[in-house]
């Protein structure tokens, strides 16, 4: 891209100002945010905002990494919500239903998205399996795998799901947000 994608603007904001406040406004009681690349750029894009961070060093290896430190800085949660900066199409009416699909749930237990056949986050784990996460090299589909039977399956419209990882994508995200979406 030439520069950090998450800083790009978009509808007046940057991408990642952008997601931090749709999950802000989403209901939830705490937000931390997992910044690794350039993560003194990202946080100065934040200003203003009501969040608390944790520095991924590791960032270059994989999303895992990200959830291990998520994980750790995460002592007293009853269950966290995992949301991609780079999904700028997701607001926070999707991410409200994803915790009341959680807050419903008896017993609880995972909450993922489902974008036509596609399952990707954001996904809602209980502390109960948060040592799990804190072992992934990857993403969180060997969670969702290994435990099937305790997931609940929200479906959001297919055209949220969209992430900005070349020119041509952050092009049709601009073209989507002055669309009105």
């Amino acid at each position: 891209m030439g520069t950090p994608k998450l800083l790009l603007p978009l509808g007046g904001e940057p991408i990642i100002r952008r997601t931090v406040r749709a999950v802000s406004n989403a209901g939830v009681d705490d937000v931390l945010v997992v910044v690794g690349h350039e993560h003194e750029k990202m946080l100065a894009a934040l200003d203003g905002l009501t969040f608390r961070h944790a520095v991924n060093a590791d960032y270059a290896s994989g999303m895992g990494s990200s959830f291990r430190v998520a994980v750790m800085n995460l002592p007293a949660s009853a269950a966290a919500l995992f949301a991609l900066a780079d999904q700028p199409l997701v607001t926070s009416r999707d991410y409200a239903q994803v915790i009341d699909a959680y807050r419903t749930q008896a017993p609880p237990g995972i909450v993922c998205a489902r974008y036509g056949d596609v399952t990707a986050p954001p996904h809602l784990f209980d502390r109960e399996f948060f040592p799990e996460l804190a072992e992934l090299v990857h993403g969180a589909r060997p969670v969702l795998e290994r435990h099937r039977g305790r997931i609940t399956v929200l479906q959001l419209p297919p055209d949220l799901l969209f992430d900005v990882d070349t020119p041509a994508d952050y092009e049709r995200a601009k073209s989507l947000v002055s669309s009105g979406r």
